[in-house]
């Protein structure tokens, strides 16, 4: 088994607490107002980091043969999700000769001008959306974390902060809200480095997210969420994810109440977690498991290509995502108040960076399963995680990579196209090249389009997804990525104003389609 310590003498504070408290005064009236409604006790969000539609019916063709053939396919709330931030918008706005981005006068359309794009094969007979004049590079995960974790717009680069870097420009974001307004338990699985941008930008805030060693200890020593998870071990990576006086302070117990859970030399991680997950629960503890290979990342799982459509584990001494978000499940789910936890999938962005199609459909197998998991989880009796009061969501934070299919040589179940040496379309790096043809990228860097967003839950939840489209991007259904922060905090009863002010022209009609 891996090293499991228990730990003492808690260092956690949460000043942010006592201000969301005084802040929320102005609106507790409208929450009593609205407590007849369902409220989603329990919030699950999936990030597929850099997931592109392409990516999706890549998957599905390899493990199901069809283009829709995940599982969150069959969500009852299917849409789309525009991902510009402040960096994208004023590079549009200077070359369309409009003002630069200000809060209080927002032009969605400088963001991104949604237009359709042909029928959606994802979606049967629906109609799939991106930005008129796409551009490279778009919104980076961190700022895209930032809008849904705080209803604001910022640079890229920055975490749960103001776009401009002022002095004192830390956001609030959901979790300490959920936490702070409803007792919820927090949680972030990731299979990428745990002080990394997606789930930092949840639990921590800083100008800029290279900043790893402070975001770390904002995280463990201050946030201290209920259930972390994820990569950026230094035995493994370096002390590039977090500083060596942290990591002896995790194993050691000097950070709080946490169980500690490592990545050891021929032990399964997988049970390793599961295992102290266990104990955590029946110990009412907090879980650390920290884990992940020389680069910080799990090691992603890889498909064998022969047919079977079978995708095969890497290294045993980190989890799959699945693994991880059961044990994280096993240990929120025992907050009578409820819990907010974050999944991500990190290695389709990297994939999709380096061009590699194999490494990319191991990656979202890992999602797929991850999600399958955590729908059993609600799925099963006897306790009072149910649908009635819980919403989960899986989208991805921005796109990554521009891949293109060739009709005349459709990949079938289970296989992978062949791959050969190649440079990357649109930069000096080595990427795979695909002489068969079947599949081709025309681009390996993030792009300002719009993403895939699914969810499951009470329809009285999913409904709060369903009010925002149109609203910015008029005869659309796509909403912003700001607008997923309200729909969770408005599922989970403590709405909040929106801090930004859109400037939205509508037309007479909306165009057939």
């Amino acid at each position: 088994m891996g090293r499991i310590r228990r730990t003492e003498s808690p260092r956690s504070r949460i000043p942010a607490c006592l201000l969301i408290a005084l802040a929320a005064v102005s609106f507790a009236s409208d929450v009593h107002a609205k407590e007849a409604a369902p409220v989603a006790k329990h919030v699950i969000l999936f990030i597929a980091d850099g997931m592109q539609p392409e990516n999706e019916i890549a998957a599905g063709r390899y493990l199901a043969g069809k283009d829709d053939g995940l599982s969150f396919h069959a969500f009852p709330y299917r849409g789309w999700v525009a991902t510009w931030d402040v960096s994208v918008y004023n590079r549009r706005a200077a070359r369309a000769g409009a003002p630069p981005y200000t809060p209080s006068a927002v032009r969605p359309k400088l963001g991104c001008d949604a237009v359709p794009l042909g029928v959606d094969p994802l979606r049967r007979a629906g109609t799939r959306y991106t930005c008129q004049a796409p551009e490279s590079p778009g919104a980076d995960s961190a700022s895209t974390a930032t809008a849904w974790a705080t209803g604001h717009k910022t640079d890229s680069g920055n975490i749960a902060w103001l776009p401009g870097d002022p002095d004192g420009g830390s956001l609030q974001t959901i979790a300490e809200l959920m936490r702070c307004k409803r007792g919820a338990s927090i949680g972030l699985v990731t299979t990428g480095p745990f002080s990394d941008a997606t789930p930092a930008a949840h639990v921590s805030h800083n100008p800029s997210r290279r900043n790893r060693h402070a975001i770390a200890d904002e995280i463990l020593r201050a946030f201290q969420p209920e259930v972390l998870i994820g990569g950026g071990h230094p035995a493994h990576s370096g002390e590039r994810f977090m500083p060596a006086a942290l990591y002896d302070d995790a194993r050691s117990g000097r950070i709080g109440p946490y169980l500690f859970v490592e990545r050891m030399h021929g032990v399964d991680a997988g049970r390793a977690l599961e295992a102290a997950a266990a104990q955590a629960a029946a110990r009412k503890r907090k879980l650390f498991g920290l884990f992940g290979g020389p680069g910080g990342n799990f090691e992603p799982p890889v498909p064998t290509g022969d047919g079977s459509a079978v995708v095969k584990r890497a290294a045993a001494e980190s989890p799959l995502l699945k693994d991880a978000v059961l044990a994280a499940l096993t240990v929120l789910s025992k907050n009578r108040n409820g819990f907010f936890l974050l999944v991500e999938q990190s290695d389709v962005d990297w994939a999709n960076h380096a061009g590699d199609y194999g490494w990319m459909i191991g990656a979202m197998w890992d999602l797929d399963g991850a999600v399958r998991a955590a729908v059993d989880f609600v799925n099963r009796p006897g306790d009072d995680v149910t649908w009635s009061n819980t919403l989960l969501i899986v989208t991805a934070d921005h796109a990554t990579g521009a891949i293109r299919f060739s009709d005349a040589a459709r990949l079938g179940k289970g296989r992978l196209p062949a791959q050969s040496p190649g440079l990357c379309p649109d930069r000096a790096a080595w990427c795979p090249g695909y002489p068969g043809g079947e599949v081709s990228y025309t681009s390996t860097g993030h792009l300002n389009e719009p993403v895939s967003i699914y969810a499951m839950g009470d329809a009285g939840l999913t409904r709060h997804l369903h009010r925002f489209e149109d609203s910015w991007y008029p005869c659309t259904p796509l909403i912003d990525n700001t607008h997923l922060f309200h729909a969770m905090t408005n599922a989970a009863g403590i709405p909040r104003p929106s801090p930004l002010r859109a400037v939205v022209p509508r037309p007479t009609a909306c165009p057939a389609r």
